[in-house]
């Protein structure tokens, strides 16, 4: 593998105190030059102000002491920084050498950045800055018993940042799993490495989530069985977690096929919301037009009808007309009666049902949409949904299926995915 070249950032203070400016310069010059020496990078760059810039002279004398030279442009950089205590100015200073450093191509760097010496706001803003782009921080510790750290017995501090880094992913995973985006949260969560983070919990809830985004409930109700909801990291969703599993339990494992099918048509239409939250809107009416096929056929079993395989005698039993009788029986396919959306609802309609009879009533709106539906990139056509489309559809289907059930208010809140308050922007 081929070796990187070092490149040491350090912030230059005006000195430490001592008997004199000079002598606190000279000592100052001596800590940076003992890090440097510990070190060895191929090159230094000091982040320093006017009147800083003199210590540097005095790095430069202790190399010759010591038979080696520190060449300027060739072993070391002086970066102006005229504004010491300003934080945005000291941050951008450093950034702008990180970037160039990042995006050279002909070269490898690694960036060490040593935010012990300078003024405290050039530390703070480098700190933050090494942090932030994931550079190696350092810090320059040793005897204090004199207050600042004895010549000789300095240590490099290497400072582990992965709690921050993890808080960080944590932060990202939150607004992920607010967006939908649950392989997003997944990936980020396998690499956390912080024992104190209730993980496996966490990546439970977002294979659960991500299954029952795909329909598959079974193994959505079996990831978020597994997950602890009572870890102190879910306390906002936890409530809305025990309604979830609730719901998955009954999709699931009812014995009711009426209120197993009613759980997955509120899940289905929360489905369709996710997606017009993300602005795919053909994606969420393609789920919309299920949901409304879905609705005919939860009504029409409870006649013991199956639109997939009309029973004629179950239709003269109900005495529906024979004109309509022969009307579905131009759908005959495979010996099989088969009937769609539309027919579904008519023969709803013909049994003197409410659902068919809010169709007949709002059939020319209906038609309309459903036609864009067929128009859409996702059905039969090549036209875009916008958001109107989709909200058109939404209010049909949402009001169809409170007509199924007086109780799908309560399903729908059930089968609403959770999300976390989001205090912090990052």
């Amino acid at each position: 593998m081929k070796r990187k070249d070092v490149v040491l950032f350090m912030i230059v203070g005006t000195g430490i105190n001592s008997g004199s400016e000079v002598d606190g310069v000279k000592l100052l010059a001596q800590k940076l030059y003992s890090t440097i020496t510990k070190i060895y990078p191929n090159k230094v760059l000091f982040f320093a102000s006017e009147e800083s810039k003199n210590t540097i002279p005095y790095i430069e004398d202790l190399f010759r002491n010591d038979n080696d030279e520190f060449i300027p442009d060739e072993d070391y950089e002086i970066v102006p920084i005229e504004s010491i205590d300003d934080f945005n100015a000291c941050f951008e200073a450093f950034e702008s050498k990180i970037w160039q450093l990042d995006n050279d191509v002909t070269k490898e760097y690694q960036i060490i950045m040593d935010y012990t010496s300078g003024t405290k706001t050039m530390s703070a803003a480098m700190a933050c800055c090494g942090m932030f782009y994931k550079k190696d921080l350092i810090s320059v510790g040793g005897d204090r018993s004199r207050g600042e750290v004895s010549s000789g017995t300095e240590i490099i501090n290497y400072q582990n940042l992965y709690k921050i880094y993890d808080r960080l992913s944590i932060m990202r995973i939150r607004r992920y799993f607010n967006s939908h985006n649950f392989m997003e949260c997944i990936n980020l969560l396998e690499n956390i490495v912080d024992f104190s983070f209730h993980k496996e919990s966490f990546l439970n809830i977002c294979k659960s989530y991500y299954r029952w985004d795909n329909m598959d409930f079974e193994n959505a109700y079996a990831y978020l069985k597994k997950a602890d909801i009572t870890n102190v990291e879910f306390i906002e969703i936890r409530e809305k977690l025990k309604k979830n599993i609730n719901a998955l339990g009954i999709m699931v494992n009812s014995k009711s096929e009426n209120l197993k099918n009613c759980y997955i048509l509120a899940s289905l239409i929360n489905n369709s919301m996710r997606k017009a939250d993300e602005y795919k809107y053909d994606d969420a009416i393609a789920r919309l037009y299920r949901s409304f096929e879905l609705i005919a056929q939860i009504r029409l079993a409870k006649f013991n009808i199956k639109s997939s395989d009309v029973d004629v005698s179950v239709l003269e039993n109900k005495n529906v007309s024979p004109e309509f009788i022969e009307f579905l029986e131009k759908n005959m396919e495979d010996g099989k009666i088969r009937i769609g959306l539309s027919a579904d609802f008519l023969l709803l309609n013909e049994l003197g049902d409410k659902l068919g009879k809010y169709y007949v009533q709002n059939e020319s709106k209906i038609k309309n949409l459903t036609k864009k539906r067929n128009n859409s990139i996702l059905a039969h056509g090549l036209e875009s949904q916008s958001k109107e489309d989709f909200e058109q559809f939404l209010e049909v289907v949402t009001t169809l299926a409170r007509k199924l059930d007086k109780d799908m208010d309560r399903f729908m809140n059930e089968t609403k995915f959770a999300k976390f308050d989001l205090r912090f922007e990052i």
